[in-house]
């Protein structure tokens, strides 16, 4: 039975998370095809990155994915990762959600934006549309606009030195209009779905400096890590006892709630696996590598596996 729109949305409101459900890519992509009558309208671009975060939204928490669509009746006019119109039929979504001829609830791009045609998204009377063209246009008729991923949020790879497609995040493209962002790389599904929830439901989640949901975005990893409990005592190498800092752990300067969220259905985040027993039996994981923050992945957060400034 799925999940009840009412419940769904004191999920949202509270910003839980339960069990997780897989999704099959093939009733998904048959969701978005029956959902046609949406009463609210959402658009998601891709441009520069690897569609790591659509992947991430698919896997789906209670509630699901396909729960959020059907339940909200929410048309997803353009998804070129699930999607199955494609050609004209696909840029025609694009069109009508930029002449205005459909309303624009909620804008969604995943991937970094690139200076002109470094990435396009379709053509136009056989000339290819810029990415960051679609990105203006859509922008200034949706009503909210998130941008999911670090790639989005703030650059991150495409974006790294020496940047040669010139990429920028959302925010950069259609300033002065307000961009939620919701990091990561990629981001969890939670933090997709019960954002998107929270905007589609009429509530502007409260934000941090970055214009993060806080509620995801409010602690060090570090704080919150199971190997911190006594983290005088280092690990001198992966797989041994000890906090990672000396590996090249980000924890202390990265702020998100991966350690009591966990990922794949609550099993582990980087810095852990799905083991059991005291400390002396817990094997140190990979260390975090701060990609939900500005700046990632340029230093301080890389080089990877070496250790920071200042984590002595």
């Amino acid at each position: 039975m799925g999940l009840r729109r009412r419940d769904f949305l004191k999920a949202a409101g509270l910003l839980g998370a339960g069990a997780a459900a897989d999704i099959c890519l093939g009733d998904l992509q048959k969701v978005y095809a029956q959902v046609i009558d949406g009463r609210k309208h959402l658009i998601w671009l891709v441009g520069s990155g690897d569609s790591g975060c659509t992947i991430s939204w698919i896997q789906g928490v209670n509630p699901d994915l396909v729960d959020v669509i059907q339940q909200f009746r929410l048309a997803v006019d353009f998804n070129p990762t699930l999607m199955i119109p494609t050609g004209d039929e696909a840029v025609k979504a694009l069109n009508n959600a930029a002449s205005g001829t459909v309303p624009l609830d909620v804008l969604v791009v995943e991937g970094a934006v690139p200076k002109g045609n470094f990435c396009s998204v379709g053509e136009i009377a056989g000339s290819a549309v810029p990415f960051e063209t679609w990105v203006k246009k859509l922008a200034a008729r949706a009503k909210s606009v998130v941008a999911v991923g670090t790639c989005a949020s703030f650059g991150g790879i495409p974006a790294a030195i020496p940047n040669p497609t010139q990429c920028r995040p959302v925010s950069a493209v259609v300033a002065p209009k307000r961009v939620i962002n919701v990091p990561g790389c990629p981001a969890h599904p939670d933090w997709i779905t019960l954002t998107l929830a929270n905007v589609l439901s009429g509530i502007t989640p409260a934000l941090d400096g970055y214009n993060r949901p806080t509620v995801f975005f409010h602690e060090e990893v570090h704080e919150n890590c199971p190997l911190e409990e006594n983290d005088d005592v280092f690990a001198p190498s992966f797989s041994q006892p000890g906090c990672l800092r000396r590996l090249g752990c980000r924890g202390p300067i990265t702020k998100a709630d991966c350690p009591t969220r966990l990922w794949n259905n609550g099993t582990s985040f980087c810095i852990t696996g799905p083991w059991s027993g005291g400390r002396e039996k817990y094997p140190a994981g990979a260390p975090c590598i701060g990609c939900v923050e500005p700046g990632f992945p340029d230093p301080p957060f890389s080089p990877f596996y070496k250790q920071g400034p200042g984590d002595d």
